[in-house]
Order: C-alpha cells, then sequence, then structure tokens
C-alpha cells in the first residue's frame, strides 16, 4: 500500500482580504520565511546559491541526518519574519515537507457531522459549507462553493481524509521586485492505495493543443480503441485570446502616456490569466478521460512526450507566435496525469514513443501535411498514429517496464 495525495485549492475572495490585510501580511511573511530557509538549507547542502534539483535528487539530499541543520536555521530564520511558536513547531516537524513543497503545513480538521472542533488552525466545516483560518487575532471565514464541497465528499467516498493544509499566495513577478496576491488555501487529502496489475496500456501521445491529445487503448498487443481528445471550441478561444494580448503587450510597448501603459498592461495580464484557466480547463478534460479508460481497463499510463530540451527548442524556434503558444499547457498536463495516476494506484511511466521514426524499418521518415511516409519501406500514416504503432509493437516491453517499482517522491497537486 503507498499513501498518495490530492490537494484542493480554495481561492479567498480579495474583498475579504481588503477587509482583513493581516491574512495578507501573514502569507507573505511566511512565504519569505519560507524561501530564506529553503535557500539557506539547500546552500548549507550542495555549496550554491540557487541549485536546480530534480524532487529525486531533492529527496537524496534531506536525509534524517540533516534536521538538525535544519531546525537551526528555523530558528534564526523565522523569529526574524514575526513567526510565532506554532509556526515555527510546524516548520520543526515538518522541516522536509517545507522544503519539498515551500510551504508551511498547518494542522487541519475536517467537520462531516456534528465532530467536535480540535481547535487546529484550519477548520472545514462542510455542513455549514465553510472553511475557517485560525492562528490570527481573528478567525477569517471562507465560504465554500458547491463545486469544492463535491469534490471533498467525492474524495471522502474514495477513503480519503484531510492531512493537513497550506495557507499559499501567489507571487507575481514585476519589473522592480514581486508583488503578491490571491491569496488561497490547499487541502491536502491523503489515502492509502494498491498499485493497479495492469493488464494493458493506454498509450498517450501529447501534441501541439491544437493538434490534440492521441489516446490509444492496447490489450494484449493489439490496438482495441483510439481516442483523439481535442476541444476546438476552446483552442479558437486560446487562439484569440493570445491574439488580443500580443496586440495589447505590442500597444503597450509603444505607449508613452504612464496610465494609459498601465491600463494597457493590466488588461494584457487580466487576458493572460483567462487564457491560463482555459488550458487548465482543457488539460483537466483531457487527463480525466485518460484516467476514466485506464481505470476501466487496469491499464498502465504510458506517456510519450518531448523531453524538456525539445521543448524549449520548439518555444525558441522560427514557428510563428500562434503555433508556439500552443505547447504551453503541456507540462501541466504531464504533471497532473502522474498525479492522478499515482492517486488511483495506476502504474505511470514516460517512454519515447517516436512520430518520426518509420515503426517498421526505423528509417527517418518524411512528413507533409502530417502525413508519415519512409522514404525506405513506403510505410505511411498519420503522425498521431505512429506512436501508437510504437506502442504495439513494443507492447510487452513495456507492459513489463510498468510492472517494475520505480522512484517516486510523493505528489502533491496543488489544484483540483
Amino acid at each position: 500500500m503507498n499513501q498518495v495525495y490530492r490537494t484542493l485549492k480554495i481561492r479567498i475572495p480579495w474583498r475579504l482580504v481588503e477587509e482583513r490585510p493581516d491574512v495578507l501580511d501573514l502569507a507573505v511573511r511566511m512565504h519569505l520565511a519560507v524561501e530564506e530557509y529553503v535557500r539557506r538549507l539547500l546552500k548549507e547542502l550542495t555549496g550554491q546559491e540557487e541549485p536546480k534539483l530534480t524532487t529525486e535528487e531533492l529527496d537524496r539530499l534531506l536525509t534524517p541526518d540533516r534536521r538538525e541543520l535544519a531546525v537551526k536555521i528555523i530558528d534564526e530564520v523565522f523569529p526574524k519574519y514575526g513567526l510565532g511558536r506554532y509556526f515555527v513547531k510546524q516548520v520543526k516537524m515538518f522541516w522536509r515537507d517545507v522544503a519539498f513543497y515551500r510551504a508551511i503545513p498547518l494542522d487541519a480538521q475536517l467537520r462531516v457531522e456534528n465532530e467536535k472542533d480540535m481547535g487546529t488552525a484550519i477548520f472545514v466545516n462542510l455542513r455549514d459549507g465553510v472553511l475557517r483560518v485560525r492562528r490570527l487575532q481573528k478567525t477569517f471565514v471562507v465560504s465554500l462553493r458547491r463545486s469544492d464541497i463535491s469534490w471533498i465528499r467525492e474524495r471522502l467516498q474514495e477513503g480519503a481524509r484531510l492531512k493537513l493544509a497550506y495557507l499559499g499566495i501567489e507571487k507575481r513577478k514585476g519589473k522592480k521586485e514581486p508583488t503578491y496576491g490571491k491569496l488561497y488555501v490547499a487541502l491536502v487529502f491523503a489515502r492509502e492505495t494498491a498499485p493497479v496489475e495492469p493488464k494493458a496500456i493506454v498509450a498517450v501521445d501529447v501534441n501541439r493543443l491544437d493538434h490534440g491529445v492521441t489516446v490509444g487503448l492496447l490489450v494484449d498487443g493489439k490496438l482495441r480503441q483510439t481516442l483523439r481528445l481535442i476541444d476546438e471550441d476552446a483552442v479558437r478561444e486560446l487562439r484569440r485570446l493570445h491574439e488580443e494580448i500580443s496586440r495589447l503587450d505590442e500597444r503597450a510597448a509603444r505607449e508613452t502616456d504612464p496610465a494609459r501603459k498601465r491600463r494597457l498592461e493590466d488588461r494584457a495580464r487580466h487576458l493572460a490569466s483567462r487564457r491560463y484557466r482555459k488550458i487548465s480547463g482543457v488539460v483537466k478534460d483531457v487527463v480525466n478521460e485518460i484516467i476514466k479508460l485506464a481505470r476501466e481497463h487496469n491499464a498502465a499510463i504510458v506517456v510519450d512526450t518531448m523531453e524538456d530540451v525539445t521543448y524549449l527548442e520548439r518555444k525558441q524556434s522560427g514557428e510563428s507566435g500562434v503555433k508556439k503558444h500552443l505547447y504551453d499547457g503541456l507540462g501541466q498536463l504531464r504533471r497532473r496525469l502522474q498525479a492522478l495516476a499515482q492517486w488511483y494506484g495506476l502504474p505511470y511511466l514516460e517512454e519515447r514513443l517516436y512520430s518520426t521514426i518509420c515503426p517498421r524499418c526505423g528509417a527517418k521518415m518524411e512528413e507533409r501535411k502530417r502525413i508519415m511516409r519512409c522514404p525506405s519501406c513506403g510505410f505511411s500514416d498519420h503522425r498521431d498514429n505512429v506512436p501508437l504503432i510504437w506502442a504495439k509493437r513494443r507492447y510487452w516491453e513495456i507492459l513489463q517496464k510498468t510492472k517494475q517499482p520505480t522512484f517516486s517522491v510523493p505528489l502533491i497537486l496543488l489544484t483540483s
């Protein structure tokens, strides 16, 4: 059995923050204290100012014998930001988690019926539909949306429990210094799950968003079902938003009047946020369809995603901006798919499944209007189908790989 996590991110409405500036102040101080703590801890461990580490590398560094060093840094850093004994105690208890997730875990309780209030920092009253943030001068109350309550009830039905919570804040980079806003409470649910013994493979070929995501169900080495997941309306809306944002950015760059320039930049940021939400919605829908298919067939999920270097090359390539921006969201899709696969105990594997290499003879293929043709053996098919043919060809090898235990740091998905 493995312990797995999912997180519900509940935004705190800005009107409430305006009424209680102490909540924003606390969140900023917590954020700054955590950033300094992590920076100093990693510098002590690596000798570098801002090391770029994978989760596996970080996991190897944060061994139990480093706890004393972490506690020393905590005692030096957190009082500087006016954080009291409760927060210092929490950081010392979860020093490793704080370094991983760059947030302070807070104790939390979920009341479903009439359970006794245990006085935790975060109290979620499902019956009354409210969330209370405590450890402040005065309790801060946020109303839960119907979708939040439904999400929580679904997790409870799956056997999950509320483990802890975070009071988070989003940082926006500025030209001179960063600004902080968009407060949220992240509720972390945990449950025990047994790994699924895979009896099939769901192969996933991730493309630009306008090309969609191609999914193939393979059973006993045969391709039984193919899906092409794409929301044409969403793609059109993303194109429209991208074009409008680009026009606003160009106008702002030429504008000499500071007030008009600021209005243009604010409008562009507003549309960029809308575009991000639209991409997140597309990703969520696609991932849900893939997970549903995999759960129905007890299948391992095998994802062919372009390597990070290739992704950056395409983003920086000569492709038009209208096309390049459609690569956004691919990393989000991969992370969400991995996290949800882990939540349901589905094996997850990232394996290179080529779209430009001939699955019949291995030669480099030529492309014309997304139709691939091999000059050596004459093989021809749509580009989106080629990775599925590779998965079919390597079916038994890949299936065996998905049955092997792999190192994995527990994922906390900071979106619902």
